[in-house]
């Protein structure tokens, strides 16, 4: 009889341990099935850069910022991207001096943070927004004070 007892006792503990571990998989995949993903792709016939979520999941609470002499500033709201979104990175915005890059700073829908930094022919997803500098974020321009001043000819009134 002692030894049932000890039998169904470490049947026990290891049942609640695969529980706890199904829980946790479920939780990463649950945020994993919901994550986007940006990346800045330069489309080379329109010479410009273009923000594209290839993620599973929306990009809310969009910022872009530049990376001008190693150190990053200029902070920009860019439109949220839903899945397979993208949009136009204002080429008036965009300073090329020594040491360029760009990144861009979002959320999940359910508030998990994100960034890519890009640059020097490299782009790196993180979980968090650590890379860039805290005090980035006190001024955010607006993305459409930046688009050109005459509207493409597709918006005229005939």
């Amino acid at each position: 009889m002692t030894v049932s007892i000890a039998i169904s006792a470490i049947a026990l503990v290891i049942s609640v341990i695969v529980f706890y571990d199904n829980r946790a998989r479920q939780i990463d995949a649950a945020t994993l099935g919901r994550r986007p993903m940006l990346v800045f792709v330069w489309d080379a016939n329109a010479e410009e850069w273009v923000l594209s979520n290839i993620g599973v999941g929306p990009a809310l609470d969009v910022v872009a910022a530049q990376r001008i002499d190693g150190s990053w500033t200029r902070a920009l709201r860019v439109p949220e991207l839903a899945v397979g979104g993208s949009t136009v990175i204002p080429s008036r915005w965009i300073q090329w001096p020594a040491n360029p890059g760009l990144g861009v700073r979002y959320r999940s829908v359910t508030g998990e943070r994100y960034s890519t930094p890009t640059g020097e022919d490299w782009s790196q997803s993180a979980e968090g927004w650590e890379e860039f500098p805290a005090d980035l974020w006190k001024r955010i321009e607006p993305h459409w004070l930046y688009r050109d001043s005459a509207p493409p000819a597709s918006w005229a009134i005939v």
